[in-house]
């Protein structure tokens, strides 16, 4: 699937962990493993200093770029300065969490050797746990294809402008970047749940709590463009904000900032698949009270209520007769906003695809 090499780890696995953790603790009866593996899945959660101003900021904004879902060639894609898009949720989330004082959402990979050496390891040596990343350059980009690159751009490794970013973008600073996979923040809460409902003690509920709360990022358009919108010219001034919102588990959220902390960003995905979706993790957050009343930033009950809705609804409009199910849907035809073709099917205005984000190979043939 996407790790490249063997020591690399998965926020993935980490909700697996926790999963077995809380299963452990209700069949010895003894507790405890719920807690202890909780702290080793928070090692994919990107420390403040390693997200450093990001919530001093009162706002998030990022500039629009294209995707080339056809040909990787067609990178690196630049984003303008005359069309931008805004989270409409940073300040609710600035303000509920002041105490946290970072997004609280889990990177998606990690390089727990540093055998690439990005955390600074001499070649042949054992290093540190380092954040990474692959995937970059649209559909046709498969993990034998990408090129792996620290989420913490120093400009000491690669081109010396651009460092390892200089396939995906023509200029790059200092700075750091993130990118969350909220089916493994899901299938973590989706454990407490389990856990809280065979009687496991723990204190991680507040946490697992706050951490849906933070998925609702997945719920918005990789622009925050109006779902439906078919225009890349749409809302240029910052987005659409709640009218971008589609209530389905993305692909991903993806957060960055400058190394200094001067300036900071946030986009949403555009793109929904049908096994990224949890609505036993959306009904946890809403039924159980101690994950209810964890969810501290304002709308989180709505939005999850909502969310649980839609992707049942979700499941049931991709059902084929004979039973199997899978795709998803977008508000971004060919990565642009381009107008659906006559005769897509559509989901609450996104449209029908039968292979969302990846294609080579086709994400239907992931596991996860």
């Amino acid at each position: 699937e996407a790790p490249d090499y063997g020591h690399e780890t998965t926020s993935e696995a980490m909700s697996y962990i926790v999963w077995v953790a809380a299963m452990h603790d209700k069949l010895s009866g003894k507790g405890g493993e719920l807690d202890k593996q909780w702290e080793v899945l928070e090692k994919m959660i990107p420390s403040k200093d390693q997200q450093k101003g990001f919530f001093q900021k009162t706002e998030l904004s990022a500039q629009v770029a294209e995707e080339h879902p056809d040909d990787v060639e067609k990178y690196p894609s630049e984003g303008t300065e005359s069309n931008t898009g805004k989270n409409p949720l940073h300040a609710k989330f600035t303000q509920a969490y002041s105490s946290e004082g970072r997004e609280y959402l889990l990177h998606w990979l990690a390089d727990v050797d540093d055998w690439y050496g990005f955390g600074g390891s001499a070649r042949g040596e054992k290093g540190e746990f380092t954040f990474i990343n692959t995937f970059q350059r649209g559909d046709q980009e498969s993990c034998f294809e990408t090129i792996p690159h620290p989420a913490i751009e120093t400009l000491e490794y690669g081109n010396s402008n651009q460092g390892m970013k200089f396939a995906f973008q023509k200029s790059t600073a200092k700075s750091w970047s993130y990118t969350n996979a909220p089916d493994a923040e899901d299938r973590a809460i989706q454990a407490v749940y389990a856990a809280n409902r065979w009687g496991v003690s723990n204190s991680v509920s507040d946490k697992a709590a706050m951490m849906g709360d933070f998925c609702r990022n997945d719920m918005y358009d990789k622009y925050y463009k109006e779902i439906g919108c078919q225009s890349i010219n749409t809302d240029t001034s910052g987005g659409s904000g709640d009218k971008g919102k589609h209530y389905l588990m993305s692909w991903y959220t993806a957060w960055g900032g400058a190394a200094d902390g001067t300036w900071a960003w946030q986009i949403g995905c555009s793109h929904a698949h049908q096994f990224y979706q949890n609505p036993l993790a959306a009904f946890g957050l809403l039924a159980d009270s101690k994950l209810s009343a964890g969810m501290k930033a304002d709308g989180a009950k709505k939005d999850y209520e909502t969310s649980l809705q839609r992707q049942l609804e979700m499941y049931l409009w991709l059902s084929s007769i004979e039973g199997p199910f899978a795709g998803g849907c977008t508000n971004c035809w060919m990565g642009n906003y381009s107008t659906y073709p006559s005769g897509v099917p559509t989901f609450y205005k996104m449209a029908y695809i039968e292979q969302p984000v990846y294609a080579d190979p086709g994400s239907n043939h992931w596991i996860g």
